[in-house]
């Protein structure tokens, strides 16, 4: 006699597509103040680079420190609206209006520290248009923003919400992939220069 199976449906949940800023927390509901420390991977056509990196945000201030393997060829950025100042590793200092102009000039790498401010916090930058795609539990699985594709594939749960794990960055030819080891919420134990 015939054996016949049935199989139980398990349907995978259908990321949901979001197109306005207003369904994601509102930037003034997320700590003002965070770091976050990990590893950072860039590739642009045939060249790569990788190396730790720690950003501090203070508001509207930031400090951005990319080190290379054994501490060569790394940077710091720091800046706010205002301006921004790169410190190299030969420790000469460059300045200008915005970051991404500023770390392309100076070190021929383009990575997009303006949207990657609000990017690896699991949201859009408000100041753009975007296209996105959310889990059942509203966290982006991918965001179209500014000419990058964004796709998150790891959360970290912490008593503070989900923070992004880990995240990986395409525009063109350019690749950036960041793995998010520890995030800290508040006021940093030194002001943010």
């Amino acid at each position: 006699m015939p054996v016949l199976l049935l199989a139980g449906c398990a349907t995978t949940p259908v990321p949901v597509k979001v197109t306005s800023i207003q369904e994601f927390p509102p930037v003034t509901e997320l700590p003002a103040h965070w770091q976050l420390s990990g590893r950072l991977s860039l590739t642009q056509g045939e060249t790569g680079w990788h190396g730790g990196v720690d950003w501090t945000q203070e508001a509207d201030t930031f400090r951005l420190r990319v080190s290379g393997p054994l501490g060569q060829g790394g940077f710091l950025l720091s800046g706010n609206e205002r301006g921004v100042r790169l410190l190299d590793a030969a420790q000469q200092t460059y300045v200008a209006p915005d970051a991404d102009t500023l770390l392309t000039d100076v070190t021929g790498w383009i990575l997009p520290v303006t949207g990657m401010r609000y990017w690896v916090r699991g949201i859009p930058d408000p100041a753009a248009q975007f296209e996105a795609d959310v889990d059942a539990e509203g966290r982006l699985e991918q965001l179209s923003q500014s000419g990058w594709i964004i796709r998150y594939t790891r959360y970290h749960t912490t008593g503070d919400g989900r923070w992004p794990a880990r995240l990986a960055l395409v525009r063109d030819d350019v690749s950036v992939r960041m793995v998010i080891d520890q995030w800290q919420f508040g006021q940093p134990s030194a002001p943010v220069p």
